[in-house]
């Protein structure tokens, strides 16, 4: 793949992780978030390992490196910022979500640089204090009260803290020693995923909740099955590619997108707040990540 090739790719992902918020918060009003995201593990997890069963042919014989990718990966993936970022979307906005983590980024940037030495400017250091500001603006409502008084939505704080989780499955996905193909590393996630989601599953009682699901609850099953896992593979596919910082650069536009698909499909209304923090995220992201 060539850089054209996976900044290409880059965009189409940002533009299906985008329609996954308004989507997700239309599945959970039917559907828990384990459940929903185990679901989509056990619907992806067979697909998966038959594609590569198909395109590869029998599998290689697998290296304990290849295992601990596959753990790594799911433990941070779809087992923790996935089930996280559902949880999270429960109680705030589609728009508030895509924004928020739309400031991974600059957490890749800054592990990046204390965990695989990449160097910090004073450039860098402006983005971060920007990317800062935006997210407390938007997690404050724009409300000087909420700052003064810590009375945040606890969605919120809960879809930063799925974005740390986000930030280890980047840059794991750079600096794994795994010289499987990206489908095959993603057909090994989903298996360790669906392994330890469906046990965590059973407490949301999902032979209750799933037979009575309508389209929001299946159609966000079914979107992130499908265009979620493709585009999880190229997303690891171009990290390899690119390196991590700039993969994460690429999906700065999410917010963007995720306010006018929410407007339009959810009718929520867009404040003030989430127009400047989306564009003070941007501002602060692109100087936060500049090389």
């Amino acid at each position: 793949m060539t850089h054209g090739q996976a900044y290409a790719l880059l965009a189409l992902v940002t533009v299906i992780w985008a329609g996954n918020f308004p989507l997700a918060k239309a599945g959970l009003s039917e559907l828990s978030p384990i459940t929903l995201t185990a679901t989509r593990a056990l619907v992806t997890a067979p697909v998966l390992l038959g594609i590569v069963r198909m395109v590869y042919g029998p599998p290689p014989p697998l290296r304990r490196r290849d295992y601990a990718t596959f753990v790594t990966l799911a433990l941070a993936g779809l087992v923790g910022n996935t089930t996280m970022w559902y949880w999270g979307m429960r109680y705030t906005s589609p728009v508030n979500a895509g924004i928020l983590g739309a400031a991974a980024p600059v957490i890749v940037a800054v592990v990046s640089a204390l965990w695989l030495r990449d160097p910090l400017t004073r450039r860098n250091v402006l983005g971060v204090a920007l990317t800062a500001l935006a997210v407390l603006l938007t997690v404050a409502h724009g409300s000087l009260k909420v700052l003064r008084t810590l009375s945040f939505n606890r969605g919120d704080i809960i879809i930063l803290c799925s974005q740390l989780l986000w930030t280890v499955y980047t840059l794991y996905s750079r600096a794994n020693k795994s010289a499987l193909p990206s489908a095959t590393v993603q057909a090994g996630v989903y298996t360790v995923s669906a392994l330890a989601l469906l046990p965590l599953a059973l407490f949301e009682h999902p032979w209750a909740s799933l037979p009575r699901a309508g389209w929001a609850g299946w159609g966000a099953i079914l979107y992130a099955a499908a265009f979620g896992t493709v585009s999880h593979i190229w997303y690891y596919q171009c990290v390899r590619v690119v390196g991590a910082g700039r993969a994460a650069v690429f999906t700065n536009l999410t917010p963007f997108v995720v306010i006018a698909l929410s407007a339009l499909l959810l009718g929520v209304p867009i404040r003030w707040y989430h127009l400047v923090g989306a564009t003070v995220v941007l501002a602060g992201v692109v100087l936060a990540t500049a090389k």
